[in-house]
């Protein structure tokens, strides 16, 4: 199974879910049936463990952040550049039929602590009051710095740009990546569940600018049974996050079969051919009524 057409996905959930995982999943089988290999871009401190035998083998290209500015970082994974010999060059994509970028809520962290940094000296951005102030202790004076509120509309505006950017890449699959959040949507009318970035705005906001949106989620390990992780297909309610509605977007024709909600044990392979089966059985539902040869 590889799409007939380009799919952008975001996979969000809490640490462990297994979001990273699902990434190594999806090379492998891109691998196996297509030869090609997966890009992956990570500025995220932790949870490389799970693509570092694809990277010995050749299956997976890890890109880290490494002393690289974020803001310069994201500019270059949503161009699809890579380094080379220290230099920053377009990458040849058609050796690749995944990319993956870990992760959204990363790069806003990133952003958030680089702008606090810069408040801290004295530096101001976006004409908000600067958070600054010192401290001595030991003999020595350190400078902080912290975030205001124009520093939010920044890092959303400037990551949404960048998401919107990465789309045009010219893969079957990018992958994008984010922790989960619970915020209040006045749109939605109560609490939700969402890919988490800088502040609130984009939790609710951000699965509908891409084509598929999915929730993973791990259900810890009880009475002697193993941990379990869930993929969610669509909109689903948490009764553990006091009915909050986790988000989710499959875009299936009206005329597609019913998918299940979840697939459990997690594996984006199986989610991604179900849709295409339902995709292809509602195309051909259509020609039928429509008795088009």
């Amino acid at each position: 199974m590889v799409s007939s057409r380009r799919r952008t996905i975001l996979m969000y959930g809490r640490t462990r879910s297994g979001k990273t995982s699902q990434i190594t999943e999806l090379a492998d089988h891109i691998k196996a049936t297509t030869g090609k290999k997966s890009l992956v871009y990570s500025i995220d401190k932790g949870g490389i463990g799970p693509l570092l035998p694809y990277v010995d083998l050749g299956i997976i290209d890890l890109i880290q952040q490494d002393e690289t500015n974020p803001w310069m970082f994201l500019a270059k994974v949503s161009r699809g550049q890579v380094r080379e010999k220290g230099k920053w060059v377009t990458a040849d994509l058609t050796q690749y039929g995944q990319i993956a970028i870990e992760s959204f809520t990363g790069f806003g962290d990133a952003f958030m602590n680089n702008m606090a940094e810069q408040a801290a000296q004295g530096i101001n951005i976006g004409g908000g009051a600067n958070v600054s102030f010192s401290v001595t202790s030991d003999g020595e004076t350190m400078k902080i710095g912290g975030s205001n509120m124009a520093h939010y509309g920044i890092a959303q505006s400037k990551l949404l740009d960048e998401f919107w950017r990465s789309q045009k890449l010219d893969v079957p699959y990018l992958v994008w990546t984010a922790s989960a959040s619970k915020e209040e949507d006045q749109n939605f009318g109560g609490k939700v569940i969402g890919p988490a970035g800088p502040g609130k705005a984009l939790t609710a906001e951000l699965p509908r600018n891409c084509d598929l949106c999915f929730r993973i989620d791990c259900l810890p390990a009880q009475q002697g049974k193993p941990e379990r992780h869930i993929i969610y297909l669509g909109n689903s309610v948490d009764l553990a996050a006091g009915n909050a509605v986790s988000l989710g977007n499959t875009r299936l024709p009206l005329e597609a079969p019913p998918l299940p909600p979840t697939v459990e044990p997690a594996s984006i392979v199986k989610v991604l051919d179900l849709i295409d089966k339902a995709e292809t059985a509602a195309r051909e539902s259509i020609r039928k009524r429509l008795k088009i040869s």
